[in-house]
């Protein structure tokens, strides 16, 4: 199986905020602790995940990836994946986030046999961070307010394909050696979006796969949980995300196998720096 530069650097970007977890999550617990503002290393990811929210049909990716974490005062890569922070108060913290979907060679997937080709996506935008309970954003439950602008990266393009609204509770602890998120939320999208993964124009319909036109609203929710940890130079990450499209605008897409999808990924990794 092949894996795209594109799709390599979009597979970093949804392993590393994992991984990430072993050193930050681990400084409130030894404030002596002198935290390096950079980390360098080389490791090995695997995902595995329906072809798009919906699919029944799963691909996995397994390759080498590259791991860098900065720390700085205002740029960060750690566990909400790579950010900028522009305010930040005891309770409250606004940034810019980005996050990535991974999607393969959907030309394959038989359900979209003859459609458009559907590619991997890059989102940025704004993100609230509210702190419920916790001494910091490093521990106990708090809210995530992310708006993303989501564009999609593959056949030499990049394209404007919509908006997504994805606010969800996190609840962040330590367990023996191990740091542990849970996050749960719901997806709100525009019709562009929606239009990207689940319309069936016109000229691509077929008996089997009548004309659908997606409109915004409603996207589903998900649950994820991920698990990681330091053992000397080395990091293991893996995440498990579970998604449920029941009741989501698109539902009765053609393009809609099931309402009910898992994904996951694991992440090894040598910390060379």
């Amino acid at each position: 199986m092949k894996l795209s530069i594109i799709g390599l650097s979009l597979l970093w970007l949804a392993l590393v905020s994992a991984a990430a977890t072993s050193q930050t999550a681990s400084d409130d617990a030894a404030p002596t602790l002198t935290v390096k503002t950079w980390e360098a290393g080389i490791g090995v990811g695997a995902i595995s995940g329906p072809d798009y929210r919906g699919s029944k049909e799963y691909s996995s990716y397994v390759a080498p990836i590259p791991y860098f974490i900065y720390r700085g005062k205002y740029i960060q890569t750690d566990r909400d994946g790579i950010r900028g922070k522009l305010f930040t108060r005891e309770d409250f913290e606004l940034n810019l986030s980005m996050s990535a979907s991974i999607t393969p060679e959907s030309d394959e997937n038989k359900l979209r046999e003859g459609m458009p080709e559907l590619y991997s996506t890059v989102e940025f935008g704004p993100a609230l961070n509210i702190n419920l309970t916790g001494d910091s954003f490093r521990e106990g439950w708090m809210m995530h307010l992310p708006l993303r602008g989501v564009v999609a990266i593959g056949g030499g393009d990049t394209e404007y394909v919509g908006w997504l609204v994805h606010p969800q509770v996190a609840f962040r602890t330590q367990i023996e050696n191990w740091n542990f998120t849970f996050r749960t939320g719901i997806y709100y999208a525009s019709d562009d979006y929606h239009d990207h993964y689940y319309t069936v124009a016109n000229e691509y319909a077929t008996e089997s796969r009548p004309m659908f036109e997606a409109d915004a609203g409603y996207s589903g929710w998900s649950n994820s949980w991920s698990m990681s940890r330091a053992i000397d130079d080395y990091r293991i990450a893996f995440f498990i995300r579970y998604d449920n499209l029941r009741g989501a605008e698109f539902e009765d897409s053609p393009l809609v196998e099931t309402k009910d999808s898992v994904a996951g990924g694991l992440a090894l990794i040598w910390v060379i720096r």
